[in-house]
């Protein structure tokens, strides 16, 4: 144990935890309701030194009623000290100005995912500030791409290729999720990562897990998508590997385990990738420990970009481990389970960055609040705040 343990010292140099900080579970936004599930998705916004967090669709999985938004959240670091504070709550509006939900769609003869009432319904993941200060964010209900003003009304919905499109065998498309998928994206693994690449103009998306026809969740591979913000074409798509090995712990890794849960560009060809278990503080009182939730280093440079090539020989993206979070903590089982938003922050270079990093914390609290309501949540024993993390890495030379 001695010797696996120095060699994970030597997997993680260059790497340090500099702050910490989180909001409890019960917290409130300034809209008066539960905050809960924001690191789905996070990116810093430098003008204003706030945190533009994602929550997904809400509490139960698409079974209770909460109105998609973004959440605004300011750092006030003190010492290793984060003290988070939220400071903004801004819904999402559909093309007419109706907010949207996270409720599961009920709809099934509707062209995008709705209600029967005609509700928009929206399971957002992850989220990007475009040059222009509006907001671009990844969809699993459709799968989409939105586009949003910063006041969260809709610009334009953004369709990604029919191959994503969830569809049963017969060829119909099916948001439900009451029927059986035969191809596109898997139930409740869509987009979950997205960043725009440094000039603004290209949008790209990386998939929870396999495509259904890939094998879901066995899949070893899911897919990068590099979308045109201005034709709202596919430009490139590659393939990206799910890491077989624990390289802290030396445990082996089956894909079925693990997802990719968010995505940093660093230029146009380099992105920082969060993969994670499915394990970790999740409601119980018995939960199992956190093991491997970590970053890497993703480069498409010579992968096989599979729109664009004919070669038989299929190249993935090349990945470099920096960190794993469970293996960089005095004590994982205190980490939450679902750690799914990084965001790039100042100061970092090509040679190192400085990381956010946040985790969903699956609105885990005992009484759940929406719109002056109150809701018991049976699936709390224990209350799970959300966590932030501000780690320094050193990248590898390009």
């Amino acid at each position: 144990m001695i010797g696996l343990a120095f060699a994970a010292s030597l997997l993680q140099a260059g790497v340090k935890i500099e702050a910490s900080g989180e909001i409890p579970a019960d917290a409130l936004d300034p809209l008066g309701d539960t905050v809960g599930g924001i690191g789905s998705g996070l990116i810093y916004d430098a003008a204003s030194g706030v945190f533009l967090c994602q929550p997904d669709r809400g509490p139960g999985d698409g079974a209770l009623a909460f109105r998609p938004r973004y959440v605004g959240v300011k750092m006030e670091p003190r010492g290793d000290q984060l003290h988070p504070k939220v400071v903004e709550s801004v819904l999402y509006r559909d093309e007419q100005g109706r907010p949207m939900t996270g409720l599961t769609p009920d709809d099934p003869t509707a062209a995008t995912p709705r209600m029967k009432d005609g509700r928009t319904c929206l399971d957002p993941e992850a989220i990007a500030l475009a040059p222009d200060g509006t907001l671009y964010v990844s969809d699993e209900y459709g799968p989409y791409l939105y586009q949003f003003r910063r006041d969260g009304q809709m610009i334009r919905r953004i369709v990604l290729p029919e191959k994503f499109r969830p569809r049963t065998a017969a060829g119909v498309t099916e948001f439900t999720g009451r029927q059986p998928l035969a191809a596109g994206r898997n139930v409740n693994q869509g987009g979950e990562g997205m960043a725009l690449l440094p000039d603004g103009k290209t949008a790209v998306l990386i998939f929870q897990s396999g495509l259904v026809e890939d094998g879901g969740r066995q899949s070893p591979t899911t897919r990068m998508l590099f979308l045109d913000l201005e034709t709202e074409k596919p430009v490139a798509e590659y393939l990206y590997p799910f890491a077989t090995t624990n390289l802290t712990t030396g445990e082996p890794l089956k894909p079925e385990q693990l997802s990719v849960n968010d995505l940093v560009a660093l230029d146009a060809k380099r992105f920082l990738v969060l993969e994670r278990d499915r394990i970790g503080r999740d409601g119980s009182i018995d939960h199992p420990i956190a093991a491997y939730k970590s970053v890497w280093l993703a480069d498409v440079s010579r992968a096989t970009d599979l729109l664009n090539s004919r070669t038989r020989e299929l190249r993935p993206v090349e990945k470099q481990f920096l960190f794993n979070l469970a293996a960089l903590v005095k004590d994982p089982r205190d980490l939450a389970a679902k750690w799914e938003g990084i965001a790039v922050m100042p100061p970092s270079d090509e040679k190192a960055v400085t990381l956010m990093m946040a985790a969903d914390n699956d609105f885990l609290t005992p009484v759940i609040h929406d719109e002056g309501k109150t809701y018991p949540f049976p699936r709390t024993e224990e209350p799970v705040p959300t966590q932030f993390f501000q780690i320094r890495a050193d990248l590898p030379a390009p």
